[in-house]
């Protein structure tokens, strides 16, 4: 043997050693040191989803955070007197679910017309706009509303889907017909809001008390960016687009108390336990988030939410204050923090998605908007014929301003492969000008029309695409609006994401099962069983990444989410079957037998509570459907 080799032979020795000498303190700690484990899961599967997506067979945590991962028999040594031991007899563990964009709204679900703070308009009678006009009126003098006093009035119709007579009959009157000084009939001395059955973050109807208000404060802000309608003579209509209407729900709108909302959070809470999603992450106003931290301050929250800040985005008019707010991005408790200061979305949804792709004119809103609500195009006036002039696009601007100043754009709905090709143009110009780093972590959501054309720059600008399932299910509606190769080619394209080097992470939206939905990723099956791109699917190690570990990065708590390593927040899911070997159309299935979160057990299935005799204290024992069939399922357009 030559010196020079005996040289490297010993070096590669030592470097071995010291890697297992590192690997015992990294996965099995010296107790002596360290306070007692409080709790063993033993006798596993621990899909760890770790680098190398490494499988344990068992987990120890103490207090809120995971000690040590690794075989039976080293981490059955760490047990100590008090130490809750939990033998998994082969049950399968992964990380807890993390859910890049999801509508955490319970507006809908408080019965109460007071305590919502938004009194309902039934359409089912409705014929003209005086019917319209006769409700409203008649709920002012039912409820002894005062004069001066903001009232909010949702209509309870919906124009996201197909065009129908009832479509037709309805946005005639809510579109053409009602108006400010219509509005003004029934309700000469209250500022009104109205929904218009889309989200209220696209657009809104208010009358002209609430008019002269918005405009005595933000008249020559809204002259310069937008968007409202106006009538022949070139007067505002009351018809608010965003960011128009921004100023009216943050500073005015009428809200549900934190009180009233926090027990509904708990509830969809306790629902989601029971699937294993541990995480959430949306844009949410204020208001909202009150409630989840008066639930967090009573030791009840049971889930993460991560954020994004969306009250300024059409309220401040100088963009320059967004230096100010760069440094709230990661600001907050391990509960809940802030990942984003979100615009909320940056064009319409449904009908109203922004498209370059010829439409059939199947969508209740074609006739209104053709080509989709393109809010970053710099051409879009909002919709023909009806739509003020405008100086500047404050969406432009704020995404420039974002660059500029550090501020990241995410948790905001995109929908439609003009917006992504706009967004993506944009992002490189504010490279360019202000360097890479300028929209680092940046994530577009939705991902339901891409253009796999635009894929190359998404990888090379290094976006995140935070991508659902939904539109799969709707693919047959797609079809016949925009074709079949549209169909088949733009729908969530995450496999060719992922080969042009973008991230991607997994999204609900409205989706209730997390299951159901990442079945769907991984199938490309619609309900009737039709395939959707199959071009596009991804295997299970992928797409149970998207849901946790690279979510964990979109969520800005990659270090210490989205994973089973030591040092990481305990956040676990033991399932009722192995989710790597089940067949493909039974994940949807898949539910928790028990859910941890920062080490305390929140959720445990009867079934399992019985065999184990578990009821920890203050943890949730309920099936997934008993807990589902407790929400309220009321209409809400609220969400964006």
């Amino acid at each position: 043997m030559s010196f020079r080799y005996a040289v490297v032979r010993i070096r590669v020795l030592r470097s071995l050693i010291g890697l297992g000498v590192l690997f015992l303190w990294g996965s099995v700690p010296d107790v002596r040191s360290q306070q007692p484990v409080d709790l063993i899961l033993h006798n596993g599967k621990i899909l760890t989803v770790d680098d190398s997506f490494s499988t344990a067979q068992a987990v120890a945590v103490t207090g809120n955070t995971i000690t040590a991962v690794g075989n039976n028999a080293d981490i059955l040594k760490l047990s100590a007197p008090g130490t809750q031991v939990i033998d998994l007899r082969g049950r399968t563990v992964t990380p807890g679910m993390i859910d890049t964009h999801r509508h955490y709204s319970v507006d809908g679900m408080i019965a109460s017309e007071k305590d919502r703070n938004s009194y309902r308009v039934d359409w089912k009678a409705v014929k003209t706009k005086e019917d319209v006009l006769n409700q409203i009126a008649g709920i002012i003098q039912r409820e002894k509303i005062p004069p001066g006093a903001w009232i909010h009035f949702d209509n309870d119709v919906g124009f996201m889907g197909a065009v129908s007579p009832t479509t037709v009959l309805y946005s005639k009157i809510l579109f053409d017909e009602l108006n400010r000084w219509e509005l003004d009939k029934a309700a000469p001395s209250n500022p009104i809001i109205m929904s218009l059955g889309v989200p209220e973050y696209s657009q809104i109807l208010v009358n002209g008390v609430a008019m002269d208000i918005l405009w005595k404060e933000y008249g020559d802000f809204i002259k310069e960016n937008g968007r409202y309608w106006i009538d022949s003579s070139g007067r505002p209509d009351g018809h608010l687009e965003s960011p128009a209407q921004r100023p009216i729900q943050q500073v005015y709108e009428p809200r549900p108390t934190a009180e009233v909302q926090a027990p509904h959070f708990r509830k969809i809470q306790e629902a989601e336990a029971a699937i294993g999603l541990t995480v959430v992450s949306g844009r949410y106003p204020t208001y909202r988030v009150k409630s989840l931290q008066l639930l967090e301050s009573r030791g009840q929250l049971i889930q993460r939410v991560a954020y994004g800040y969306e009250d300024v985005f059409g309220v401040i008019k100088d963009l320059g204050e967004l230096k100010n707010l760069a440094s709230k991005i990661g600001s907050g408790t391990d509960k809940i923090w802030i990942n984003s200061i979100a615009p909320s979305n940056v064009d319409g949804a449904g009908g109203r998605v922004c498209s370059s792709q010829p439409k059939q004119g199947l969508y209740a809103t074609d006739y209104v908007y053709p080509m989709g609500a393109c809010q970053l195009d710099t051409e879009y006036r909002g919709p023909g014929q009806r739509a003020a002039p405008l100086q500047a696009n404050y969406f432009r601007d704020w995404l420039q301003a974002s660059g500029r100043y550090g501020v990241r754009f995410a948790n905001t709905h995109v929908s439609g492969d003009r917006s992504y090709s706009i967004l993506l143009a944009t992002m490189e110009q504010i490279q360019k000008q202000y360097g890479p780093d300028a929209t680092r972590n940046w994530a577009l959501d939705h991902c339901d029309m891409v253009n796999p054309a635009d894929l190359p720059l998404a990888g090379k600008l290094g976006a995140t695409f935070s991508c659902y399932s939904s539109p799969i299910e709707r693919g047959a509606g797609i079809a016949a609006s925009y074709g079949e190769e549209v169909a088949q080619k733009f729908i969530s394209p995450v496999k060719s994401m992922l080969n042009a080097g973008a991230k991607v992470v997994f999204e609900m939206d409205s989706d209730a099962n997390v299951w159901q939905a990442l079945e769907r990723l991984i199938t490309r099956k619609d309900s009737k069983g039709k395939v959707w791109g199959p071009q596009e699917r991804v295997d299970r190690t992928t797409a149970l990444k998207m849901i946790t570990r690279w979510a964990a990065d979109y969520l800005l708590r990659g270090d210490k989410l989205g994973s089973i390593e030591a040092g990481k927040l305990a956040d676990l899911v033991v399932l009722n079957r192995d989710y790597m070997t089940i067949p493909e159309e039974e994940i949807r299935g898949l539910q928790s037998r028990f859910t941890v979160l920062g080490g305390k057990i929140i959720y445990v299935h009867p079934d399992f509570a019985q065999e184990y005799n578990l009821r920890p204290a203050g943890a949730v024992v309920s099936t997934y459907d008993e807990l589902k069939a407790r929400r309220n399922p009321l209409r809400d357009y609220s969400g964006g």
